[in-house]
């Protein structure tokens, strides 16, 4: 998993002396080369996370077009480069996407997870009739301690059958696990692994 450039940009304190796009693709360009050489070791999978894609939306309507075209070149430039066989993911947290579908579906990624368990999935209501490639909706809230039994996870993979397809439904959690001990998060992925089975 790597940060991608749009939230390494939002996050950072970032140079001023040339437009944001043009730092975003210099990013881009850097984190292209970590993505080659994971795929030289073997990785198969490359996750590039933008959680900030609408954070830095800009307030004035007139902006978002220029900035999400940058936002999505300097994603692509990370991950325009893998073989056929690299599977691209992405990973969103929870936000009101209506704004930005248009570009998240123009990222190309092959799965797309977003925090969705605490808004009962409403947050597909967008996503998932705008985003034509897998969709993996977070099933269980890792903020909270709670670990969430096998019957409140299908519920949830239950609710997201309703805007995404059976076949481009990924099930995981919300979002990383660092906030979790070892115990929980073991107890909670059995859960979400038994929910998907049970599913099937």
């Amino acid at each position: 998993m790597l940060t991608g450039p749009v939230t390494i940009l939002a996050w950072s304190f970032v140079r001023t002396d040339q437009p944001l796009g043009e730092t975003a693709r210099q990013v881009g360009l850097a984190l292209r080369d970590e993505v080659h050489d994971l795929e030289a070791a073997g990785l198969r999978i490359v996750q590039v996370d933008e959680p900030a894609l609408r954070e830095l939306l800009p307030l004035r309507v007139a902006d978002r077009s220029a900035y999400l075209a940058w936002a999505v070149d300097s994603f692509r430039l990370v991950t325009g480069g893998v073989a056929d066989s690299t599977q691209v993911h992405t990973h969103l947290c929870y936000s009101e996407f209506r704004d930005v579908v248009d570009a998240i579906d123009a990222l190309d990624a092959d799965v797309t997870t977003v925090e969705a368990a605490r808004s009962r999935m409403e947050v597909l209501a967008d996503l998932g009739p705008g985003v034509h490639r897998a969709l993996g909706p977070g099933v269980y809230d890792v903020h909270s301690p709670q670990v969430p039994d096998t019957a409140e996870i299908a519920e949830l993979v239950t609710l997201a059958g309703k805007w995404v397809e059976r076949d481009r439904l990924w099930v995981n959690p919300d979002c990383g696990l660092k906030t979790r001990g070892e115990p929980e998060t073991v107890a909670a992925l059995h859960n979400l692994v038994a929910a998907a089975r049970s599913l099937r």
